[in-house]
């Protein structure tokens, strides 16, 4: 069983689908993959707000992360309800049939971003646009860095377009 966990451990794990979500403010998707044991029972992702402190759940538990969640056989899960405007770091293991588990998989991060509704008013439309418009260049951060990454741009902008609702 030992050369099962190893062979687990080794797995070529994510495809992480961040331009495919990105309009679904507060979500991440993830997916990985599938592990060829015989034994295979699932697989456990772990996240949070922090980074991973350690390589293996058998040891540091958590790691810094601040929840796992069992997700069964499956290879791909979306996240929903994450909080706009945070970095999310994900990781996944294999287990097998005896509960033994795999080191983690390589680690990745999202950033989630904010809502381009900058007037709040429920829509994302021409006002916000004209708003965004007004900003642009800047490195302020205003209320119109809807990714939050020092710059008022074409990243913005793309953000703000994948949400618009007119």
């Amino acid at each position: 069983m030992k050369h099962k966990i190893y062979i687990i451990t080794f797995l070529a794990l994510f495809i992480f689908a961040i331009g495919a979500d990105i309009a679904l403010a507060g979500s991440a998707t993830i997916s990985w993959n599938a592990n060829t044991e015989s034994d295979l029972a699932g697989y456990k992702i772990y996240y949070g707000t922090a980074s991973r402190t350690g390589t293996d759940p058998k040891t540091c538990g958590l790691c810094g992360y601040s929840t796992s969640l069992n997700v069964g056989n499956v290879r791909t899960y979306t996240f929903s309800s994450l909080t706009n405007g945070q970095t999310y770091y994900f990781s996944v293991t294999a287990y097998d049939t005896s509960n033994n588990e795999s080191s983690f998989s390589s680690q990745v991060s999202k950033f989630i971003s904010t809502s381009a509704d900058l007037n709040a008013n429920g829509r994302i439309n021409a006002q916000d646009f004209s708003i965004l418009m007004s900003f642009w260049g800047s490195t302020a951060r205003p209320a119109a860095d809807v990714n939050q990454d020092g710059y008022v741009n074409a990243q913005d902008l793309s953000i703000m377009m994948s949400q618009w609702t007119g």
